[in-house]
């Protein structure tokens, strides 16, 4: 009952924490660099620490807070309690998040080349503030040194993550000029969706697809969200969780309070804005006129971006599909894919090409601290097959080839959050010029002109977007636009015109600017196009958008209509109508106080009581106790006191446990007093054992240092461990002889080195993979006892027969002497334990899995299931002495998600193993696994 209530407590725990984009991590254990000097703005609201080197863009962030603070709370009639926001200047990643246990807030504020209506930070503020808003509205009187991870609990509980997401995007949208419930990108894959007949489950929004394209659930929510408030008013929030707040143990909370506001459950909700959107979008939906380029069939969605011709007129393009990690193609006369180069991680996909030279960005981490982190250049000669790094620690974006020279232009962003442009040597990544940007302009997606003497970009502002030229001669610029909040792509030359994408008209189009300033829409796409590019033939190839990715299209490059269609009024209309918006006044920069931060005086931070060890990240061998937590803001401390009761034994263990992870090594130190039972062999008698109770202080010290790099489309992880410990027995039941009270300091080191492929989103595990770890543990301090262990420990992976199988095999060996023998450092076969083993000294495993079919089916709410996995496998033991399998069989798995829980993603798995052993009882063993991940 105990493992029941806590795997419960673990799922709410799991499915509420706070990311602004979906992302695949989400509980950061991550550090910033050691070397950071960090600074803080104290207030009585909010506390905002930052590196030293983004003291001016905090600066002025802490004039606007007071009054992003009150947007996002005014409508909830609530003042939030003070909380710590985070400014991690310099980690590139955009994103952020908001928690308790600890109460803060972490902003990843660094603009980067994806295209927005407006300026980042103060939007990613407001966003995250909401959720600081909420969190306060449910379960605010909740809180630590105590009970944060409980509130925690209690708001993923009440909660839907579909709901505080959809109402955070919401109130971003309300309380700015801009914000993603206005761009037509945003609501597109729904809107494809609903207008080419894909009708899909509330489950299937919420939850995702494998075999599907559905927009997260932040774009569901937004529009679930806004059929409310323009149905029952912008109160209809602060009703809801005040319905709810003091009924958190109230079964079906939120379902109880929406029906309560709306008079509907939100199954009937979903519904209800699905109909709405329907119709509306019916009614605007205009005619479309797209030569499309066929591309491979494929069973799954698949995106083929970026297209651009060579010198040869071959299409090049960066694909991007759920079966394979991203790879940029060409595609030959016949639609037939010849791969070029794998990718890495990119921020923005994105690639640019002239003759045979491609170049592109990738995003790169800090072997140790993930939170420092950079954007990188590569470049590629088709012909010659040569790839070169051309810049190393760097924050550039968006490189572009220079028309005739070797020369790239690229965007910085410094770690004072401002922009440049700069002109980098092709060939070796020297910086050739240098061009500083407008007070308070970012620039993005930078291209030449055919002469090289200028550069159009797009400019980002307090005031919005617009193109800006910059003249490479003389560093002037100029504005091509009225300031706005479209959202502005990939603009280029091409004759005496700028080529550019808009959404002048509600949907994404691509448009042309003429010497006259004059605006002329050249494409008429369903659902939106993206990238144009012009050959030199005067086509045009961009991307057009279908329910099942972005597609290839051409065209002749002819503007269609010099008159600009008003835009519909977005879906949000009625509810921006109950808005009260007006800006307040802002305090000076000069007005802003700094101080130093010290993170060590700020190490002890006890928040929660937890009823587990882990942190609710393994639920093996778990046992029920009381923690009390402490981690401080920056994650660099944890601290935990805890007890514990192991029902097997009916022992008590109480323990503390401090991990400090500020520099390269994390140090843990932890002790335990522990109770235990042992068993003794009858010196007269060697078949009878007698079992003994007793208590010890058992003491261990642990460093560790994990490292993890990218390189393109491979993970190397690597690392070394050092640990140690000190025991001393004590209340011994029973006299014993040979009983050692005191084992001082035994030794344990490893070694490991990991390199493994990315895997995509549909892969079970890396195509090709090498692992491998060396262990050796011994007692060189110790009279009375004597032994050694050394275990070698191989992984390997290999690609399967079909798209996204893996085969895998792993082999292990071990050589123990003296207390270490019996004692196993390698993982066994299955089923080990149901005969009679002899001593294991090498152990083989192959397995094959594979994915079976993705129904997308809902088990009414209870759970939704997106994929089912086999498995075949066969387990070999002491090898050199027989190489005949000990056992094998075959497995079936479900991937699933329950109660409409975004996290975590649970498997649970059913394996019968046949037992090629005659000491056996019994051939075929059942078994049965649940796990999961988040």
């Amino acid at each position: 009952m105990n493992k029941i209530l806590a795997i419960t407590f673990m799922a709410l725990l799991l499915s509420i924490m706070i990311p602004y984009k979906s992302n695949s991590q989400i509980i950061d254990n991550e550090q910033a660099h050691s070397n950071i000097k960090w600074r803080q703005i104290d207030t009585e609201h909010y506390r905002l620490l930052f590196p030293q080197t983004f003291e001016q863009a905090a600066k002025k962030l802490a004039t606007e807070l007071p009054y992003l603070r009150r947007y996002s709370s005014n409508s909830l009639s609530i003042s939030p309690r003070k909380i710590t926001l985070i400014l991690q200047g310099n980690h590139i990643s955009q994103n952020g998040y908001v928690q308790l246990a600890p109460r803060k807030s972490e902003f990843y504020p660094v603009p980067s080349s994806t295209a927005d209506n407006q300026e980042w930070l103060p939007n990613l503020a407001l966003h995250e503030l909401r959720h600081v808003s909420q969190f306060d509205k449910l379960t605010g009187r909740i809180r630590g040194p105590f009970f944060e991870q409980l509130a925690l609990a209690l708001y993923g509980l009440n909660l839907p993550a579909w709901y505080f997401e959809g109402d955070a995007v919401q109130v971003e949208t309300l309380y700015s000029s801009g914000g993603r419930g206005r761009l037509p990108s945003w609501d597109m894959p729904l809107r494809a969706n609903i207008l080419s007949g894909r009708e899909y489950s509330f489950n299937k929004y919420v939850l995702g697809s494998f075999k599907d394209n559905v927009p997260s659930h932040y774009t569901i929510g937004f529009f679930m969200n806004t059929y409310l408030t323009n149905n029952f008013g912008l109160e209809s929030h602060q009703k809801i969780l005040e319905d709810m707040h003091t009924k958190l143990l109230r079964p079906f909370n939120f379902r109880q309070a929406v029906k309560h506001v709306a008079g509907i459950k939100p199954n009937k909700l979903f519904s209800n804005t699905i109909e709405e959107l329907h119709q509306k979008w019916q009614r605007e939906l205009t005619d479309s006129s797209v030569t499309a380029i066929e591309t491979p069939k494929s069973n799954f969605p698949s995106d083929y971006l970026l297209p651009q011709t060579n010198y040869e007129n071959k299409l090049f393009v960066l694909k991007s599909s759920p079966q394979s990690v991203n790879e940029i193609v060409y595609l030959d006369s016949n639609t037939k894919e010849h791969h070029i180069i794998k990718t890495g991680i990119q921020i923005t996909p994105y690639f640019h090409m002239r003759d045979d030279l491609i170049v592109w960005d990738e995003y790169r981490k800090h072997p140790r601290f993930g939170k420092q982190t950079y954007n990188i250049v590569h470049t590629y000669n088709v012909k010659t097959k040569k790839l070169r790094t051309i810049s190393k620690k760097s924050r550039y974006y968006s490189p572009v080839l220079h028309p005739n020279e070797n020369a790239v232009a690229v965007v910085e962003v410094d770690l004072a959050n401002k922009s440049k442009l700069l002109l980098l040597n092709s060939d070796n990544g020297n910086i050739i010029d240098s061009i500083h940007c407008p007070t308070e302009v970012h620039i993005q997606q930078p291209k030449f002109n055919i002469e090289g003497d200028k550069i159009i970009a797009i400019a980002v502002s307090p005031q919005g977007t617009n193109l800006i030229e910059f003249n490479l001669k003389n560093h002037a610029y100029r504005y091509l636009l009225p300031w706005a909040n479209q959202q502005l792509e990939r603009p280029f030359y091409h004759r005496h015109q700028i080529i550019f994408k808009a959404h002048f008209d509600g949907v994404d189009n691509i448009y042309a600017l003429g010497q006259d300033s004059l605006i002329s829409k050249i494409t008429t796409s369903k659902f939106g196009a993206f990238n144009p590019f012009v050959d030199a033939n005067d086509t045009l190839f961009f991307n057009d958008y279908q329910y099942n990715g972005y597609k290839l299209a051409k065209q002749s490059l002819t503007a269609i209509s010099k008159k600009i269609q008003v835009a519909p009024s977005p879906y949000i209309r009625k509810t921006l109508a109950q808005v009260d918006f007006s800006d307040e006044k802002k305090a000076t920069i000069d007005s802003v106080e700094v101080k130093k931060y010290s993170s060590t005086a700020h190490l002890f931070n006890f928040h929660s009581l937890s009823i587990s060890s882990t942190n609710f990240e393994s639920f093996e061998n778990y046992m029920p106790g009381l923690f009390w937590l402490s981690n401080d803001v920056l994650n660099t401390t944890q601290i935990k006191l805890g007890y514990e009761f192991d029902t097997d034994i009916s022992k008590s263990t109480y323990s503390a446990e401090v991990a400090y992870k500020r520099y390269l090594p994390v140090f843990t130190i932890k002790y335990a007093n522990r109770g235990l039972v042992g068993n003794a062999v009858s010196g007269n008698n060697s078949n009878e054992i007698t079992m003994y109770d007793y208590r010890d202080h058992h003491t261990t010290m642990d460093i560790s240092i994990p490292l993890s790099v990218y390189r393109r489309n491979t993970v190397y992880s690597y690392g070394a461990n050092f640990g140690t410990s000190y025991t001393k027995r004590y209340n011994v039941s029973l006299p014993l002889k040979n009983f050692n009270d005191i084992i001082a300091f035994p030794l344990n080191y490893q070694l490991y080195l990991n390199k493994n492929n990315m895997r995509s989103k549909m892969d079970l595990a890396p195509r090709w993979g090498q692992n491998l770890s060396i262990t050796y543990r011994h007692l060189p301090f110790e009279q009375d006892l004597s032994g050694q262990i050394l275990s070698v420990r191989t992984n390997f992976y290999f690609p399967g027969i079909w798209m996204n199988h893996s085969l895998q095999l792993r082999l292990a060996a071990q050589k123990s002497s003296g207390r270490y023998e019996g004692s196993y450092d390698i993982p066994m076969v299955s089923a080990w334990g149901h005969f009679q083993s002899p001593i294991v000294h090498n152990t083989a495993m192959i397995n094959y899995r594979l994915p079976l079919f993705y129904p997308d089916w809902s088990l009414g709410n209870l759970a939704y299931i997106k994929r089912f996995q086999g498995l075949l496998f066969s387990d070999f033991q002491n090898i050199h002495k027989s190489t005949a399998p000990k056992s094998f069989g075959l497995g079936i798995s479900a991937d699933f998600n329950v109660f409409r829980y975004i996290l975590p993603d649970i498997n649970v798995a059913a394996k019968l193993t046949y037992l090629n052993d005659n000491t056996t009882a019994q051939n075929i063993i059942p078994t049965f696994g649940l796990s999961y991940s988040y």
